[in-house]
């Protein structure tokens, strides 16, 4: 069945919106305006700032090594990402990313491209009413938790996702969100309140995996038709620790059941360790089977200057596969310098084998 002309519309507009974007940082210009677009000095990671145009081109790109239980040993150029923000008088502002996914696969001598794609992955407009007051327009990470909102690879601690971050909702949303930050005892109340319509507004592919595990099951898709959210994050202690709650009410398109989804996040900065979790509940979908739910808790801890030791426990009970998890997980963390990481993990577990299979994983990315 053909999609109406207006959601056509949306989608052509939104692509040329951002090709439009990224095409005023790249095209020639003439010599008479030339002055308006000097560039501030560029730093790896910072994106290139052209500040007369208020315009920000950056980006990621990754590459993943993993050996796991049963299957070949592969290299993966998993990402080439590239954003674009650009500022439209005082209270808009255009955002863009681009993803060019799982461009190229290298296994025992054999390259492939067969599971590549290009996506919109946000594709959003802000406005910016007030200091505790924004609102925004379009595709957009769905701010569920903490680590959904912790886009780049580059900025993620470890190789492989947490399931519980990424097995019972969709990644991304499109629609309307209004957000902010509220001082609320002296301490301050970060909120997120969202409505999605993918049916009618998606932008791209929407190819969102709901085991996005190296080597594991990729088949099961989690895409919104229709949600509604909400988000609150609690800063405490000098912001050394966020106590964070998450609902969600959403169907989606295949299977299209209906689901209801809960949860808590926290993170605390120590002077000797940090200490990250979640922990999610989902209820709905198919009658007679009980819901999803899951958790985990990661401990980082500084080494050396730059190098990081990271650990993660995690539980996970999935309805769909009818199976509990425990995936254990010891890796490496080390920054040479700033926009550069690079990731050596160790996973293994219980009942894990197709939804995180143990082995081996490494990665290096770098934020441009």
């Amino acid at each position: 069945m053909s999609r109406p002309l207006h959601n056509r519309v949306i989608r052509h507009g939104a692509l040329v919106a951002l090709v439009t974007c990224l095409w005023l940082g790249f095209a020639p210009r003439s010599q008479a305006t030339q002055d308006s677009w000097q560039m501030a000095p560029y730093t790896l990671g910072q994106g290139l700032y052209f500040p007369q145009q208020g315009l920000r081109i950056g980006g990621y790109a990754d590459l993943h090594y993993y050996d796991i239980q049963d299957q070949r040993a592969t290299y993966s150029v998993r990402d080439i990402s590239l954003f674009a923000t650009k500022d439209l008088g005082t209270r808009w502002q255009l955002f863009g990313e681009l993803d060019a996914g799982n461009t190229v696969d290298l296994s025992a001598g054999h390259a492939t491209s067969s599971d590549s794609e290009l996506d919109v992955e946000r594709l959003y407009l802000d406005y910016h009413a007030s200091q505790s007051v924004s609102f925004r327009f379009g595709k957009f990470l769905t701010p569920f938790g903490e680590w959904n909102l912790i886009h780049a690879d580059p900025l993620t601690w470890t190789v492989s996702r947490p399931l519980t971050t990424s097995a019972a909702f969709a990644r991304h949303a499109a629609g309307a969100m209004m957000y902010g930050t509220v001082p609320v005892h002296g301490n301050d109340l970060d909120y997120w309140v969202y409505g999605d319509d993918s049916t009618d507004l998606g932008v791209g592919q929407d190819q969102d995996r709901a085991y996005s595990a190296f080597g594991a099951d990729g088949t099961v898709r989690n895409n919104f038709r229709r949600a509604l959210g909400g988000r609150l994050l609690y800063h405490l202690l000098g912001d050394r620790l966020g106590i964070g709650m998450s609902v969600l009410d959403y169907e989606l398109q295949q299977p299209r059941q209906h689901y209801r989804l809960a949860g808590l996040d926290f993170n605390w900065n120590g002077r000797w360790l940090d200490l990250t979790g979640e922990a999610i509940r989902r209820s709905g979908g198919t009658t007679g089977r009980s819901g999803d739910k899951g958790g985990f808790v990661e401990l980082e801890v500084p080494l050396r200057q730059r190098l990081y030791l990271v650990g993660r426990y995690e539980r996970y009970s999935s309805a769909v596969l009818e199976q509990t998890s425990t995936i254990r997980t010891l890796g490496l963390n080390y920054r040479p310098i700033p926009g550069i990481v690079l990731k050596l993990e160790h996973r293994s577990g219980n009942h894990n084998l197709e939804l995180a299979p143990t082995g081996w994983l490494a990665s290096v990315a770098v934020l441009f």
